[in-house]
């Protein structure tokens, strides 16, 4: 989707109040994407019906450095075992990486006031080469990001493979679509939601991922 496109498909559904609406949002919440039996699955973009043929590309576990400079394996240490919140941006972005990064900021916020909501927050680079660790941290702080919220970089491959088989990536920067990735790894849920929906709907959605994850883990 060029730039062009998606400006005016986000301008659109804005004067239409429809913004959720550009992708099936209402289907993925109630159907979210499962991992067939084994470790790591990704989100699929198309919020298919869950299914025991269903299959994903498993969650790459390259290591990854923070904005604090410390490093992590990606699925080991971040995704497994875990209720994740999951965007791309980049710090040098000229569209619309800070609304995202705001609103991911009034979403930690919202959750932080939930009891038990305990989530893992990802921020990935897309300019993995241009974005160090000291430009994230500086990035981050600019949103008063708190613990429990990770902005990454590494090496360029290791960083396309993960957005890559999260679904949230894009060959160029400046065009990419503002997307975020919501997942319960314990019980292979994911879905993804528009990352410049209202922060307390984005919240809604976590919590609605989670209660389902719950309930599929305790049958």
């Amino acid at each position: 989707m060029t730039k062009r496109r998606t400006t005016r498909l986000l301008a659109a559904a804005i004067a239409a109040g429809t913004l959720g609406l550009l992708v099936s949002m209402a289907d993925a919440e109630e159907r979210p994407t499962p991992a067939p039996p084994g470790p790591a699955e990704a989100p699929r973009s198309d919020a298919a019906a869950p299914s025991d043929r269903d299959s994903a590309p498993q969650i790459p576990d390259p290591v990854l450095v923070d904005q604090n400079g410390e490093r992590h394996r990606f699925y080991t240490d971040l995704v497994k075992g875990k209720l994740v919140l999951m965007n791309s941006i980049f710090t040098s972005c000229p569209g619309t990486c800070p609304a995202q990064t705001a609103i991911f900021a009034q979403v930690q916020q919202l959750l932080a006031d939930r009891p038990g909501m305990n989530v893992q927050m990802l921020s990935v680079s897309l300019d993995p080469v241009t974005d160090t660790p000291e430009r994230l941290k500086e990035f981050a702080d600019r949103f008063h990001a708190k613990p429990g919220w990770l902005f990454l970089t590494g090496p360029k491959q290791d960083v396309t493979e993960v957005l890559q088989a999260m679904d949230i990536y894009s060959a160029d920067p400046a065009d990419h679509t503002p997307m975020a990735a919501i997942g319960h790894e314990p019980a292979g849920l994911w879905m993804k939601v528009i990352n410049l929906n209202a922060p307390a709907d984005i919240a809604a959605r976590v919590e609605r991922v989670k209660a389902l994850g719950d309930e599929r883990l305790a049958k």
